[in-house]
């Protein structure tokens, strides 16, 4: 018998280190500007969206940020390439990102990013909800894009919904074409995500 798991969904987690002085000014320059500028609304209910512009900001926190994200995206492309037996081109990339600034009761709707390779949300400062108490805060939910299945009784694996928890360092990479949403949020200190778009093209094109 042979066992083939067909269409899978790549997911990456990463926990970045040393990222402690670098998520504490990303935290504080983003806290700062969602009490002074207004948001954009997309996906978010409630919340603070930055404007689209982080992946051209001339900071150093926000370069390393950015530079750290797409290593991580080209590791994941890799590692996939690699396990099909495959090998990538010269890759050259684009970016795209944003913040998000999370208060209590905070959350976003159903959306993909399906205009590009892959989607990321990296978490300078997580928040403080009290999971005990809030469970199912601010949780990603990453939502299985086949529909319609009858489920068979003890293998219901169609149709279900993976959640990611927020920590502060981590580092999610999944395909832009995946539909995912936020929880509420539930915590008295803001929490922070910094989402960043990634297309590749074949390098010199």
């Amino acid at each position: 018998m042979q066992h083939v798991p067909l269409f899978p969904t790549p997911v990456s987690m990463y926990e970045l280190p040393g990222m402690g002085e670098i998520n504490r000014e990303l935290t504080e320059r983003l806290v700062s500007e969602s009490e002074s500028a207004p948001s954009d609304r997309r996906s978010n209910v409630g919340g603070w969206h930055s404007g689209t512009d982080l992946h051209m900001r001339q900071e150093p926190c926000y370069r390393t940020l950015i530079d750290t994200i797409v290593a991580r995206v080209r590791e994941t492309s890799e590692f996939i390439a690699r396990d099909a037996g495959r090998k990538l081109p010269p890759l050259a990339y684009r970016t795209h990102a944003w913040a998000m600034v999370m208060r209590n009761g905070d959350y976003t709707l159903p959306h993909d990013h399906a205009e590009v390779h892959w989607a990321t949300v990296y978490y300078p400062d997580a928040g403080d909800a009290d999971e005990k108490a809030h469970p199912d805060s601010g949780l990603l939910g990453l939502v299985d894009p086949r529909h319609g299945g009858r489920p068979i009784p003890g293998l219901d694996f169609v149709g279900q919904t993976f959640f990611a928890r927020p920590a502060s360092g981590r580092l999610l990479v999944f395909p832009g074409w995946l539909l995912h949403y936020v929880n509420a949020y539930r915590g008295t200190r803001p929490r922070v995500a910094i989402s960043c778009n990634v297309i590749f093209t074949l390098a010199g094109s």
